[in-house]
């Protein structure tokens, strides 16, 4: 699978500029939304929990939004990448153009809203107060790219699921609510009791929120340990992707 193939990356920006153009279709505020959705939806949490957790998580505002952006961006790209190939199943069966590039065109666009969520969470952090942790922000960058490609493999592998098991489609709505609810986005992780506390940080996604609290919200340099076992679980997650979508991508046409 040649990502960097000089033919494909024509193709690879014109999906992404598709998709992000057809994201906002028909909406009068347009981009504004990948700034107002995560505003609006931390303001509503901060009003009902930070009465609840306003003793013991600081900031709440900036806590929960540097966690939100990450899970919105895992969350994004998995749904997008179902339908990436099932979408675009005309172009698929009437040319041979590469499958992956659907899939990495879906990760892009996400991954671009992303970046311009940050600009809220900059924002935010400037209007709270927030300290800025320059000798720990750029770290970041390890959770981050640990991020992109453990969502980069599982978008490849949900983008072959869709097109054998459409069900998967509406079974990822109750998969990413129990993401959302074992990766402490709104909530400590310490107020959960064990055994339950064990089974909730088996999310990846969890791992990688924590890392980029650690770095931009607290201001500390995260377990080194914990660091490793992520962008491994990351490395084997994306390989695996691969091999699953290496294995399948020629059947799927069969199966328009």
């Amino acid at each position: 699978m040649n990502i960097l193939n000089t033919n494909h990356l024509f193709l690879l920006h014109e999906l992404v500029k598709k998709n992000f153009s057809s994201k906002y279709k028909d909406s009068s505020l347009g981009i504004l939304w990948s700034l107002l959705r995560p505003l609006l939806i931390m303001m509503v949490f901060t009003i009902v929990f930070s009465t609840v957790f306003g003793r013991t998580i600081k900031n709440y505002p900036v806590y929960y939004l540097v966690g939100r952006t990450v899970l919105d961006f895992f969350n994004g790209s998995i749904t997008s990448s179902m339908n990436a190939l099932r979408g675009n199943r005309n172009i698929l069966i009437q040319t041979a153009a590469p499958k992956h590039i659907f899939v990495l065109a879906s990760v892009i666009t996400e991954f671009l809203n992303y970046l311009i969520s940050l600009i809220l969470v900059v924002g935010v952090m400037i209007a709270t107060h927030a300290p800025f942790y320059f000798n720990t922000i750029p770290y970041m960058i390890i959770p981050v790219i640990s991020l992109i490609m453990m969502t980069t493999g599982f978008s490849l592998v949900v983008s072959i699921l869709a097109v054998y098991y459409s069900d998967i489609i509406h079974l990822w709505g109750v998969v990413s609510l129990l993401i959302l609810y074992t990766s402490a986005i709104f909530y400590p992780m310490d107020i959960i009791s064990e055994p339950f506390r064990s089974y909730a940080i088996l999310s990846p996604v969890f791992w990688i929120i924590d890392q980029v609290r650690d770095y931009v919200y607290l201001g500390t340099m995260h377990s080194m340990s914990n660091t490793i076992n992520s962008m491994l679980l990351s490395i084997i997650i994306l390989i695996f992707g691969i091999i699953v979508f290496q294995a399948y991508r020629d059947r799927v046409s069969k199966r328009f």
